[in-house]
Parts: C-alpha cells; sequence; structure tokens
C-alpha cells in the first residue's frame, strides 16, 4: 500500500496503485475517542485537556508521561514523525493501568510498522499569513512479511506566525520494530526536531487592572537579533515479551534539549493606550537539559475463580543532566505594542552555567483484581529514592542538596450495580517535579526539589445506549503552590488546591452523528501566608474556572455517505490575570468547521478535507502562569487532500 496526502493547493503524486484497505483516509480523531478527557491522532485532538494542560496542572513538566505504557521523562518535544498521538487518562480511564499519577498522564504512541506498506506524502500552504508552506514524507514498510518492519518520515516548515515574524522547523524520526513471534515486539527509535529563526515574540504585563487594548494581528513587533535556536533528540528502545509464565515490558528512553539561543522579550507596564513603560529581552543560550529514563516491568496474570488478577512488579528511574543560568537582561527602556520599535543589537555576555542534576530510583509493586461480578480493584505501593544537587557557578552561593524518599501509593475501586452503570473511585499520593522559574523571576530557569501530590477523586460512567456513555466526576488535587512573590522571585507561596468536575458524553447520537462534548468547572484555590498577608491573592495566575469543548462529526445516511461535516468548539471562562487578582482576560470560545470527502479513483481511497479554524475570528487572551499575555491565533483555512494506494 502507498499512500499520498496533500495538504493545501498543491497536485497530488500517484503511485502504481495496489488493492488495499484505507489508512490515512479513515483517521479521525473524533470518531476514535472514548472519553472527551483528551485524545490525539495525527494532527488533530479531541476532548477537554491536552499534554500541557491537565485538571489546571501541566503533566510533562510534572513527570507525568509514558512511552507506550512505560515511565519517560520527556523534557522537550517528540519529533511529530515518531508519536501517532496520545491519550490523557484520568478518571476510569486509570482504573486496571499500574501506577497513575495523581494529576494525571500522558500516554504517547509510537509510530510503528504494522505488517503493511504505506508512503505520505505531505505539502500545506495555509490560507491565511498564519502559517507558511510545510512538507513531510512518511512511510511505514514491510521488511520480512510483517515480522520486521520500519516506519518514519521526514519535515519541516517556513513558518509565516500568527503573532509577527517567522520562524523554520524541521524534524525527523525512524522506527525499527521487529516481531518475531506473536506478542513479542521489540521497537528501536530515534528522531529529532530542530527549531531556527523564531525571534521571541513579545508577553505583555499589563499595568493595571484591564488586558492589554486590542491590538491588530500580524504585526511583527519581533527583535530582529532574537532567533531562538533549539535542537530536541529522543531516542530510545522497547521490549515486549512473554518470559516464562510473566510478561516482560522494557524501555529505556532519551531526550535532550539543546538551546543554542533562546530570548525573551518582556513588555511591563503595558497601559490602555499601548504603551510600554518598560521593555527588557532576557538573552541566553548554550544550555542543555537531558535525561535518561526509563522502566523494566514483571507482569503476572492469573484467573482464581470468578477474580482475574494482574500483579505487576516495577522499576524506574532517571538520570537528569541540566545546564542554566549566565542569563543577560537587555533594558530597552520604554516601548509600544502598536507597532515595531526595532532596537539595535546591544552588546552582551553571557556568564558562566549551572548545573543541576536529578536521580532518581523508584520500586514499585501494583496489583488489579476484576470480578466477573461488576466490581474491580486496584492497588499499588512504590518507594523512590530521590536526590537534587545544583552546583552554582557563583562560588559565593551555597550548592543545595536536597533528598528525598517518600513512600507513594494509590488505592482505586469500581463497581457496576447495574450492567449499564460503574460507579468509581480512587485515592493517590505521587511525587512530582515543579515547574521551572518563569523569565521574569529573579531566579529564571531554577527548579526547585520534586515536590509532593495527592489526589481523590470519584464519580460515575453510565452506558446511555450500547454507543454513547456519559462520564460524571469531581476531584480534588493538592500540592504546594510555586510563583514569583512581589519582589519577582520564583518560590513556595502556599498550597494550591484544586477541586472540580468534569463530564464527558461520548459516542453516537445516532447513526452516522457522533459526538465527543465535555464540561470541567474548576474551583482552584491557594492557602498560605502569602495569601493571609494579603501578598498574592487565593486564584492561581492563568486559571480558568471553567472549560468546555465538544467535538461533532455528521456523516449523512447513517454513516454511509460520501461526504461528512465536523465541528469543534471550545469555550474558556476568564482567565486570572495577575497575583493579585484585580485583572482577567475575558472568556473566549472559538469555532472550527470542517468536511471529509472521500470517492474512489485510479484504484485508490481519497479524501478531500478542507478546514475553517477559528472560523468566526475571535480575538482572546491567553496567559501564562507568571502574568504574560499573548493573543490567539486569527481566522485561518487549510485544504487536505489524502490518498491511499
Amino acid at each position: 500500500m502507498r499512500s499520498f496526502i496533500i495538504l493545501g493547493p498543491a497536485c497530488c503524486l500517484l503511485a502504481q496503485p495496489q488493492a488495499a484497505q484505507a489508512q490515512r483516509v479513515s483517521e479521525n480523531a473524533t470518531t476514535q475517542s472514548s472519553d472527551a478527557f483528551g485524545r490525539s491522532v495525527g494532527n488533530e485532538k479531541t476532548g477537554l485537556y491536552t499534554s500541557e494542560d491537565v485538571r489546571g496542572f501541566n503533566p510533562v513538566d510534572a513527570g507525568n508521561v509514558r512511552l507506550e505504557g512505560l515511565y519517560f521523562d520527556q523534557i522537550d518535544r517528540v519529533s511529530m514523525r515518531l508519536i501517532d498521538g496520545n491519550t490523557i487518562r484520568v478518571g476510569p480511564a486509570t482504573l486496571r493501568y499500574a501506577f497513575p499519577a495523581p494529576t494525571g498522564l500522558v500516554d504517547y504512541s509510537l509510530s510503528k510498522p504494522d505488517g503493511k506498506t504505506v508512503y505520505s506524502l505531505n505539502l500545506e500552504e495555509s490560507g491565511s499569513s498564519a502559517r507558511g508552506p510545510g512538507a513531510s514524507l512518511e512511510f511505514k514498510q514491510d521488511l520480512a512479511g510483517g515480522e520486521l518492519g520500519l516506519a518514519g518520515g521526514i519535515g519541516g516548515r517556513n513558518s509565516h506566525r500568527f503573532e509577527g515574524g517567522r520562524s523554520q522547523f524541521r524534524n525527523f524520526g525512524l522506527t525499527l520494530g521487529w516481531r518475531p513471534r506473536p506478542e513479542t515486539e521489540v521497537l528501536l527509535f530515534g528522531g529529532g526536531f530542530f527549531t531556527r529563526s523564531d525571534e521571541a515574540r513579545p508577553s505583555y504585563y499589563p499595568i493595571g487592572t484591564a488586558p492589554p487594548p486590542q491590538i491588530e494581528r500580524g504585526i511583527d513587533l519581533t527583535q530582529s537579533w532574537t532567533p531562538r535556536e533549539t535542537d530536541s533528540w529522543t531516542g530510545g528502545g522497547i521490549v515486549k515479551t512473554p518470559l516464562g509464565g510473566l510478561r516482560l515490558e522494557a524501555g529505556l528512553f532519551y531526550n535532550v534539549r539543546i538551546q543554542r539561543s533562546v530570548f525573551s522579550d518582556i513588555m511591563a507596564g503595558v497601559d490602555s493606550d499601548g504603551s510600554v513603560a518598560a521593555r527588557r529581552v532576557i538573552a541566553d543560550g548554550h544550555n542543555r537539559d537531558a535525561s535518561l529514563s526509563g522502566e523494566l516491568r514483571l507482569v503476572k496474570h492469573w484467573q482464581a475463580g470468578s477474580l482475574s488478577h494482574q500483579v505487576t512488579a516495577s522499576l524506574r528511574g532517571r538520570d537528569r543532566d541540566r545546564r542554566f543560568g549566565g542569563s543577560r537582561t537587555v533594558a530597552l527602556g520604554p516601548s509600544t505594542i502598536l507597532r515595531p520599535d526595532l532596537r539595535p543589537l546591544p552588546p552582551y555576555a553571557l556568564g558562566a552555567k549551572n548545573r543541576d542534576q536529578v536521580n532518581q530510583l523508584t520500586y514499585g509493586l501494583a496489583w488489579s483484581a476484576v470480578s466477573d461480578r461488576g466490581f474491580s480493584l486496584d492497588a499499588g505501593v512504590s518507594t523512590t529514592s530521590y536526590r537534587k544537587t545544583i552546583d552554582f557557578a557563583d562560588p559565593a552561593l551555597v550548592d543545595p542538596v536536597t533528598r528525598d524518599r517518600p513512600l507513594l501509593f494509590n488505592l482505586g475501586a469500581s463497581y457496576s450495580p447495574l450492567r449499564n452503570v460503574m460507579l468509581y473511585a480512587g485515592v493517590s499520593h505521587g511525587q512530582e517535579e515543579a515547574l521551572v522559574a518563569p523569565d521574569v523571576a529573579t531566579n529564571r530557569a531554577e527548579a526547585p526539589a520534586a515536590i509532593h501530590t495527592r489526589q481523590v477523586e470519584a464519580g460515575i460512567k453510565y452506558a446511555i445506549s450500547p454507543r454513547l456513555t456519559l462520564i460524571a466526576g469531581g476531584f480534588r488535587i493538592t500540592k504546594p503552590y510555586f510563583n514569583l512573590d512581589p519582589a519577582l522571585r520564583y518560590r513556595q507561596l502556599g498550597t494550591l488546591r484544586n477541586q472540580g468536575v468534569e463530564l464527558s458524553l461520548t459516542g453516537q447520537l445516532a447513526p452516522g452523528l457522533t459526538l465527543v462534548g465535555g464540561t470541567m468547572l474548576l474551583d482552584p484555590h491557594i492557602s498560605g501566608e502569602a495569601v493571609a498577608s494579603h501578598l498574592i491573592g487565593m486564584r492561581p495566575v492563568g486559571q480558568i474556572r471553567r472549560r468546555s469543548a465538544a467535538n461533532v462529526d455528521w456523516r449523512p445516511r447513517g454513516g454511509k455517505s460520501a461526504l461528512s461535516f465536523d465541528m469543534a468548539l471550545e469555550s474558556l471562562s476568564r482567565r486570572v490575570g495577575n497575583a493579585a487578582n484585580t485583572l482577567y482576560a475575558p472568556a473566549r470560545t472559538t469555532v472550527n468547521l470542517g468536511a471529509r470527502y472521500r470517492f474512489t479513483a485510479a484504484g485508490a481511497d481519497w479524501l478531500l478535507r478542507p478546514q475553517l479554524l477559528n472560523a468566526f475570528n475571535n480575538y482572546g487572551w491567553q496567559v501564562s502562569t507568571s502574568g504574560g499575555f499573548t493573543y490567539n491565533a486569527p481566522r485561518t483555512f487549510t485544504l487536505q487532500l489524502a490518498a491511499d494506494f
């Protein structure tokens, strides 16, 4: 099978047709989602959460990542040529999943050979200045009748960014898969993602209690001497195979980010007339952050009467080495956000680097029991040895060493009083990484030691029909709260409690009509001395109180029509914009509209897919956890043409 995909107004390239089943033509994130908590397939996603935001937290930064189900300490983005998609695991999706994390997991799926031969050529050009031309070549190549195969590709884009300026991206990936016998899989993979140009986009910090004035999108406000150049590499291997009466699952992964040059453009004191009281650029470079991580599991399954048991013994660990610091602040004085304000390149020299090392080894044992009488029980316990050392380049500073040996646990259960109803509940105690100090902090790029997190959740899963499922649950998460104090030092300011309710309705409303819809209602609350003394408000910066998302896919004639229509809606409540809780970014709603037309020609299955992103050209503000404002992307039109041969 050979498959070619063309995005944009380019002509298609044809190969000799061969009889085969559709591959790219049948990809659809909406119809492939089992809940509304987050799912990505290729370039499309559904649901409430993403790999950057789950229940108000960033699971990647927290270290809650799995690759093919195994522990992976992700440092930076993984090449799109290596990953097929990801699944967010919260609520009932964590049942029977060994060692879940308190604040949710991101579980990546590798792009790997599957015994078929597929070639995909992607050319992309949007009908908006928000993006630029891009191309990629992907393939899955069978080498030995399904036993041995290769998957991978290369890609790149020269982008006209929607906020002004240009960026260049290049990526590649290759996975070798070997299946010598059933139930045995060996994967070796490697890839990279490279960024060039990509001048630093300004972040706006308002002076008062109102967001920045709405400015024209697309005006290039960057400084030409602030290109960000980053190399990210990912590689590793996975083995899954029977071993006696057990199952062996093992993975070893390496992920590194090399920042050759990195800049941050901070516009502080933005007034309602667009004036900026003080603009400064943080210049940095020659940073390196690398981690060798992995997990070894032995899994035992057995049946005892009406109970199906699974026991998992796990050894997971990481060795992380980070070089940071030595940045320089370039003060540019007053400026404006209304028009370009170009300045000459000032002289500066970067300082010496600090070194941050983390060594961690975790032993765990998990047990799961499922009864044919409608109940299940999951339990896990882990002990971890954690050591973090910081070696400051400045000899006058004390080099801290942090050690921790917490006992981590999780307990979950489910019960089905009726055939179509399941009640679930769980409690977990975990250890996570705290976020790194933001660019605006006086101690920029410093990383606190790992923190302890706790979560309690419960809910109900109700099968309204065989193809439509409702999930309703509540959760309460507590963890230490780190952010900027009034002196702009990043430190612990108290305890953060995120308490919320989430709803998911997913499945077929009627033949050919699929819905993935959900809502999260969140009550984030900070407590501690900083709140009691009125240094900060009780709401964390950058948080929302409500997120709603809906993906609808309608294929007429009961799902048999060649034509289908789809819509993706995201609605956000207003967002906290400063530590004092006196500034809020307004609520916003964006709608994406699309269609798919399937047809057969030249012995191939084809797909024509136009999309209108942000169809009503909604203008909204995003807010970082440090209070920096940036606007969202404008209306963008794309066209995809795909063929499976």
